[in-house]
């Protein structure tokens, strides 16, 4: 989907974090703290219009038709000049265009736009509706005969189009098969409209194709529009990830905690075992953070030497993971557990893990089990007090009351509102940052032998082995 190298108007700056020193064994895991700052270059501030595609495909019950067709004009509407679009409705029907697959926005085509939505149909009422996976197939379809290099869907669902498989994110699930075939073909957004939707598979959707789900009032129009103006901030569609490892490194996982929590998998399977790269999208000015896990064998190696485990690079800056091993008593004593990389880690480590309990909390919530739900919302109040995250008790008053932080103690009355549960689920798949304490990227080298870059802190070429 588009470049996966920075593009002219994006420039990326890179810092790897990791605690340095660590007991060996045969199976170790070292973390490492990623942080990608991309800053704008050159006097744009938004791209053209017509470099985006959109699909907004609705999904709503009869009774909210009426609402629906009126936020669809006003959405339409008020789309910029030149942006390539299609409406989809009923079982993935196309709506608008009347003729040919994608219309492009001027004044003639909106008016058209408005007055032709009010055809649009509701999810059948008669027979079981096809699923989210229908839509997200309609949406592929339309988009392998685009060749803009943004291309993004807007779902907005009231529940109604949920399918006979129950969309449930399976591992044999028509949803899950269809997300891996539109990973990388697109990106999506999900608007929940009304109470009745299920949060799990609108969260699949918006995780495995990289955007956001949120709850949308009926008049949705706004939503919409925001939508397209964060695209219009895009200067680069997809920014490619490399890790390089050493034969020593059995496993990589690589995991965006910030702004959103996602696991990234490599994009396909490359000549180069050693060498995995993860495709992240949808790059405005902004700062990600991601948690770069790596399973070692340090059963051959020396101790009380830098070693270098691998490289990450992003365009052309390349910089190490380094460690040393030590024994488990020199290693405790001399690490600097409140420096910055240890910090970095436990903090993201610690995110992760609340948004986990915040996410098993409003589950047992939506289905009645109290006693659950106060166990995991205490367990995210306790670990936000750890890190600093103001934002975790605020989104946990909405629902309970929180007797202890420290402890992690909460109360849930007899009875609490559907929709906040929810719409809180939905709200922690959004963005609430961790912010990792700030330091400066080092320099870039490389190995005179082979050319391969490194970081400043190497002391072997990954590549050649060389000392560098």
């Amino acid at each position: 989907m588009g470049r996966t190298v920075p593009s002219p108007g994006l420039e990326p700056g890179l810092l790897v974090e990791v605690p340095e020193r660590h007991p060996p064994g045969r199976d170790v895991r070292i973390e490492a703290h990623v942080r990608i700052e991309a800053v704008a270059v050159g006097p744009r501030d938004a791209i053209p219009a017509a470099e985006l595609a959109l699909v907004i495909a609705v999904d709503v019950a009869a009774s909210r038709r009426a609402a629906a067709v009126a936020a669809l004009a006003e959405a339409v509407g008020a789309l910029p000049d030149g942006i390539s679009y299609t409406v989809l409705d009923g079982e993935a029907s196309r709506c608008y265009p009347l003729h040919g697959r994608w219309a492009v926005a001027d004044t003639d085509d909106r008016r058209r736009a408005a007055f032709s939505v009010g055809r649009i149909a509701a999810a059948p009422a008669v027979r079981r509706p096809a699923g989210y996976a229908r839509w997200l197939a309609g949406a592929r379809e339309l988009f392998a005969d685009s060749a803009l290099p943004v291309r993004h869907l807007v779902l907005i669902t009231d529940g109604s189009g949920r399918g006979e498989d129950g969309d449930d994110y399976r591992e044999d699930s028509a949803l899950r098969t269809e997300l891996a075939r539109c990973g990388g073909e697109f990106t999506a957004d999900v608007l929940a409209v009304g109470e009745s939707w299920d949060p799990a598979p609108l969260i699949a959707v918006a995780e495995r194709l990289h955007g956001d789900a949120a709850y949308a009032p009926d008049a949705f129009a706004p939503a919409i529009a925001a939508a397209v103006g964060r695209l219009r901030r895009i200067r680069s569609p997809a920014l490619a990830l490399t890790v390089t490892v050493r034969p020593a490194v059995r496993e990589v996982t690589l995991t965006e905690t910030a702004p959103r929590q996602q696991r990234l998998d490599p994009a396909g399977d490359g000549d180069d075992p050693r060498r995995l790269e993860f495709l992240t999208r949808q790059w405005k000015p902004e700062t990600r953070d991601y948690l770069l896990s790596l399973r070692v064998d340090a059963g051959n190696d020396p101790l009380g030497v830098p070693l270098q485990l691998a490289t990450v690079t992003v365009g052309d800056l390349t910089e190490p993971v380094v460690i040393r091993w030590l024994p488990a008593g020199a290693a405790a004593a001399t690490a600097d557990h409140s420096g910055g990389a240890d910090r970095s880690v436990h903090a993201m480590n610690a995110s992760t893990e609340i948004r986990t309990a915040l996410r098993r909390a409003y589950d047992a919530l939506d289905r009645e089990r109290h006693g659950e739900a106060e166990k995991q919302f205490g367990r995210a109040v306790r670990l936000a007090a750890g890190i600093g995250a103001t934002w975790v008790p605020a989104e946990v008053r909405n629902v309970a009351e929180i007797v202890d932080e420290r402890e992690g103690r909460v109360r849930i009355g007899p009875t609490v509102d559907r929709g906040t549960v929810r719409r809180g689920r939905l709200s922690i798949a959004s963005a609430h940052r961790v912010e990792p304490p700030e330091g400066p990227a080092g320099p870039t080298a490389r190995c005179p032998g082979c050319e391969h870059p490194a970081g400043h802190a190497a002391r072997f070429c990954i590549a050649c082995g060389r000392r560098l």
